[in-house]
């Protein structure tokens, strides 16, 4: 599979482009498949028709049409589609590390690396501002016009104050955050997809590594097997669904299973007891 490259691969459609900031009016049909996405700046997506899934190193979620998103640079798995005759839409805005750290610095606005909670984007709703800077980037858009870098950089900062207001310190936590080390990049990959169900090829993309060099290093980070790992922690995973009651009818598939027999056998050679009876020994305790 290969990776798009964005804004790069975006140059077919629709755009104003103003230096190292861009405004595109991005249409295309159904892409059910996850591609792989490398983000070289920072990204705020609004969704006009269909929806946008994407899997981050530490979460996953959907852009539906009437939300928007703010993706910083990195790796990402994606896969956009329509819910109805027409082609999956979207309005997106670039713009480079160094606008956001100068917004930043212009505006005096930091935030304690503890103070703020991990994430890797900001999703959001389309209130009617947004509503009206979208409509207004779809004309310029459309028209061709041209805008000089100070104008282009003055709408993205127009758009970055309207985001400060409602999402504060996540925010500036994303615009100021600092690339974790490889390892620790590795880890949250690895921890925040247990259930996603996606391949060690694409684990690996998503910690920016090849499939051998993620192997190699997941190794030396965990000491065990990556495939290994992941089974081994969903099971323990289980165990703690069990204790709450849950019952292992309900958890086979979630947990990757294709059917009750092999869960139920894998728990048993893992923890010598079957889920069930371990989940009467758990009560009994």
């Amino acid at each position: 599979m290969t990776s798009v490259y964005i804004p790069q691969d975006t140059a077919n459609q629709k755009r104003i482009t103003a230096g190292d900031i861009s405004f595109v009016h991005y249409s295309e049909r159904d892409s059910l498949q996850k591609s792989r996405v490398v983000f070289n700046c920072y990204t705020i997506s609004f969704v006009t028709n269909g929806e946008k899934a994407i899997f981050r190193p530490s979460n996953n979620t959907i852009v539906s049409a009437g939300e928007g998103i703010v993706i910083p640079e990195g790796n990402s798995l994606m896969a956009e589609h329509t819910l109805n005759q027409h082609k999956y839409s979207s309005v997106l805005v670039f713009f480079p590390a160094k606008l956001a750290h100068d917004f930043l610095n212009r505006h005096k606005l930091n935030v304690r690396p503890s103070a703020v909670k991990e994430t890797d984007y900001i999703k959001f709703r389309q209130t009617n501002y947004f509503a009206g800077y979208i409509k207004s980037l779809q004309a310029l858009i459309d028209e061709g016009q041209n805008l000089p870098y100070e104008l282009a950089a003055t709408k993205v900062e127009e758009l970055l104050l309207v985001l400060l207001q409602s999402h504060g310190e996540q925010l500036i936590g994303l615009l100021q955050s600092n690339a974790p080390s490889p390892e620790l990049l590795l880890k949250n990959v690895v921890e925040n997809n247990l259930f996603n169900n996606l391949t060690l090829d694409e684990l690996a993309f998503l910690s920016n590594k090849s499939l051998a060099s993620f192997k190699r290093d997941f190794e030396k980070a965990y000491h065990i097997a990556p495939g290994k790992y992941i089974r081994e922690r969903k099971l323990e995973i289980a165990c703690q669904e069990l204790e709450q009651g849950k019952n292992a009818t309900s958890l086979y598939i979630d947990f990757g299973y294709d059917n009750l027999s092999n869960f139920s056998s894998a728990f048993k050679k893992k923890f010598g007891v079957s889920p069930k009876q371990y989940q009467l020994n758990a009560q009994v305790v």
